[in-house]
């Protein structure tokens, strides 16, 4: 019954993950769910949706067309990500993530692996990435 459950459980989760959308049109219940939104997004070069998941004073500085202009300029591509912990206190959270780029279009470039840390605040209910 353990195996079965270890199988299944993860791929339950992913599957809810996915099933929710993005951060625009549904609210991100946990830190960790914000996240996974952002960086699949971005992984999957869904620059619009990962827009979506930054807090309002980012949005106002930043508009919509502009960054996705720059995302879609900037030769680095994310591969794929991984949440390495997440700390939360009341209506902030702070993450450590692994990101792993695709080597850039340079002759014997090599994929780059850095860790970033991500700090989110809830707001209006919704968990959102705060840049500033």
């Amino acid at each position: 019954m353990k195996k079965i459950f270890a199988i299944w459980f993860p791929v339950l989760l992913l599957m809810a993950l996915l099933s929710s959308g993005g951060c625009k049109t549904g609210a991100a219940a946990s830190p960790q769910a914000l996240l996974y939104r952002y960086f699949s997004s971005a992984e999957r070069q869904d620059y619009g949706t990962a827009y979506e998941c930054y807090y309002e004073a980012y949005k106002a500085k930043i508009n919509r067309a502009e960054y996705i202009k720059r995302r879609k300029e900037d030769p680095s591509k994310l591969k794929e990500f991984k949440i390495l912990s997440v700390a939360q206190s009341g209506g902030s959270a702070r993450a450590q993530v692994l990101l792993a780029f695709e080597p850039s279009g340079k002759k014997k470039a090599k994929p780059v692996d850095i860790t970033v840390t991500e700090n989110m605040v809830k707001e209006n209910g919704n968990w959102k990435i705060k840049v500033w």
